[in-house]
């Protein structure tokens, strides 16, 4: 996919060229700057790393599989790899965390591998290794040492944004840059103010709204250069 024209928003897809009036891009911010080039820019947007995360839904028939209740837990970065050799990020409990929403009785869990623990990282562990990696972290955490009936395992490459120091003035800028577009382009998703599911859901609506409203709303508002911290930490990056 490719901007063919920045005034008109003419979007080449493949071979094909389509026109649109607005567009609004919930892709990743690096995604984005590499599809305006070269007619604009936006380089503050591609300078926000992602991990990436590989995620092992698990089900067990009894019931009672779980030893401890509740959303399930998260594993600190000051453990040592020997403390967490498959590099977990936690696990969730999800019959806990979504009671009522299953017909068949059972425990389903979650476990999360990777992250900031795999930067670096060009090659990733194959479907087989992650289920047994997670099953390895449920056997020395939760005393969980049966079979689960079905196991699903996904790799979700660069899904987490990481919004390191400066993040707040380099959206700053590109707050200003996307401005240029005259509210044509404007941005959501988790790249800019939030990761999670209700951040995302916010952002959308706010620029749902301002296309409602007939503004040139960017999507960025929140990070107007007025309201950036006086911090050299904000400023410097």
């Amino acid at each position: 996919m490719q901007l063919v024209s920045r005034s008109e928003k003419h979007i080449r897809h493949g071979k094909a060229t389509e026109n649109f009036d607005h567009v609004i891009s919930t892709i990743s911010g690096k995604a984005l700057d590499e599809i305006v080039r070269p007619y604009s820019s936006l380089p503050t947007l591609s300078r926000t790393p992602s991990v990436t995360v590989m995620v092992v839904n698990l089900y067990f028939s009894n019931p009672s599989v779980l030893t401890a209740r509740g959303f399930g837990y998260l594993l600190p970065q000051s453990l040592s790899f020997e403390q967490n050799p498959e590099r977990a990020l936690g696990v969730v409990f999800d019959s806990d965390a979504s009671i009522g929403q299953d017909e068949i009785p059972g425990t389903k869990v979650t476990v999360m591998l990777g992250g900031h623990w795999w930067d670096g990282w060009t090659a990733y562990p194959d479907e087989e290794q992650g289920a047994s990696m997670a099953k390895m972290v449920l056997m020395r955490h939760l005393g969980i040492y049966e079979e689960p009936q079905a196991v699903r395992v996904g790799l979700q490459r660069n899904c987490i944004p990481q919004y390191t120091v400066g993040h707040h003035a380099r959206m700053a800028k590109a707050n200003h840059a996307l401005k240029k577009f005259n509210g044509r382009l404007r941005v959501a998703g988790n790249s800019y103010n939030g990761v999670g599911l209700n951040d995302c859901v916010r952002s959308a609506k706010d620029v749902a709204m301002g296309l409602i409203k007939g503004s040139n709303e960017t999507g960025l508002e929140f990070f107007d250069e007025r309201n950036i911290p006086l911090s050299p930490y904000s400023m410097g990056h």
